[in-house]
């Protein structure tokens, strides 16, 4: 599927209806939302190194020009920092959520069994940032951070912002992220990290019938319930798996967990380590829980190709609103990205981006060629003729 089909996905009127129902054009002339939310994606894609000076610059080009359908005026970069600081964000926000609905339903989001959910920082200097949470300590007070949780799947299907002190434990955030989620297909695995240590958590993700699997620390003071059910050591290609049982793991103060939990340990082939992986889920062979934890990862890979390479730890506007919006249209870009990436079969995201990126600059040509009284499919011919 090439761009161009990925992007005629999106239903013509959509973005209209969103502005009327969302009233994200009141007391707006020049900056709409449509405008600015294609003036956003268009930077997110086309530039690793946004900024405001670059939208005000890609403004004024011919490309976006093409993009926007309007007649191009000039507009100062302090004025889309302006508005960002105060467009409605739930413009963004259903934008967001549509394509998670039209491009989930493209790619088979609903048949996917487990999702991952992590936390990614970003933190600027308090002179610069006056939002977010401080850390302890002289150094760190002197920097402000932002918390952005995220559970993935095949697309990032849930996000949570968080700028109070609370939300610095994990045991706050990913726990409150994943109970307030509501997948829309049958209940699929929440796989997360050491982060969330609380027994409590894991007796009300139990009681709510959220099946998890996460890794513990492999002295973690417990009692067996249900003995070792492993005879034979399990060589998988990177572990030993020794033990599958079943425990109660206690809290401090001695106070022992409601519910046992299945703990499998096992060594890395690699180093030697010991590793403890911890779940509520019967059904699955020891090798399986592991063989999904190491799926993990990939959002640890999201997170890397967000900040890397749609820029997103660079904030350019530091207002709440402008960080939210900023958030949904990076979310919305990388959907995009992804959904060009699995229909075809691409690996990787620097190379996938690229080639993106140059797809919608020939259909920018063609449509400017169109303009122009041209025919567009010669576009094509002078692309693929060797050059003499």
């Amino acid at each position: 599927m090439d761009v161009h089909e990925i992007i005629s996905q999106l239903p013509a009127d959509m973005l209209t209806n969103l502005a009327v129902e969302t009233k994200v054009n009141y007391y707006a002339k020049k900056l709409q939302g449509e405008v600015v939310f294609k003036l956003l994606l268009h930077c997110i894609l086309s530039f690793k190194d946004n900024s405001l000076r670059t939208m005000e610059s890609a403004y004024e080009s011919i490309g976006f020009s093409i993009l926007n359908s309007t007649v191009n005026r000039k507009i100062c970069f302090s004025s889309i920092s302006e508005r960002l600081s105060t467009i409605k964000v739930s413009y963004f926000e259903k934008l967001y959520q549509n394509c998670l609905a039209i491009y989930g339903e493209k790619i088979g989001e609903k048949t996917t069994t487990f999702i991952r959910f992590d936390s990614t920082i970003v933190a600027l200097s308090t002179q610069l940032l006056k939002i977010g949470y401080q850390l302890k300590g002289a150094d760190a007070e002197q920097v402000r951070q932002l918390k952005f949780t995220i559970g993935f799947s095949e697309l990032p299907t849930v996000v949570n912002f968080y700028q109070e002190q609370k939300y610095n434990s994990e045991n706050t955030a990913l726990k409150e992220t994943i109970l307030a989620h509501q997948p829309a297909w049958s209940n699929p695995i929440r796989i997360f990290d050491r982060g969330i240590t609380a027994r409590k958590t894991y007796d009300k993700f139990t009681e709510q019938q959220i099946p998890f699997i996460s890794r513990i620390i492999v002295n973690s003071k417990h009692q067996i319930h249900t003995a070792n059910r492993i005879k034979q050591p399990i060589t998988t290609d990177t572990l030993t798996i020794t033990e599958d049982s079943w425990i109660f793991l206690f809290a401090m103060g001695s106070i022992r967990a409601k519910y046992p939990l299945r703990c499998i340990r096992a060594t890395m082939i690699s180093t030697e380590e010991e590793i403890a992986f911890i779940t509520n889920i019967k059904d699955f062979s020891a090798e399986e829980i592991s063989i999904l934890y190491k799926r993990r990862w990939d959002i640890e890979v999201f997170f890397k190709f967000l900040k890397q390479e749609l820029n997103f730890s660079h904030l350019i506007n530091r207002s709440e609103n402008g960080i939210k919006v900023m958030l949904y249209a990076t979310l919305i870009a990388s959907i995009l990205l992804l959904v060009y990436k699995k229909t075809n079969a691409l690996k990787g995201y620097k190379i996938m981006k690229q080639r993106f990126v140059q797809e919608i600059e020939k259909s920018l040509v063609k449509d400017f060629v169109i303009m122009c009284g041209g025919n567009p499919d010669l576009v094509d011919k002078f692309l693929q003729k060797p050059p003499t």
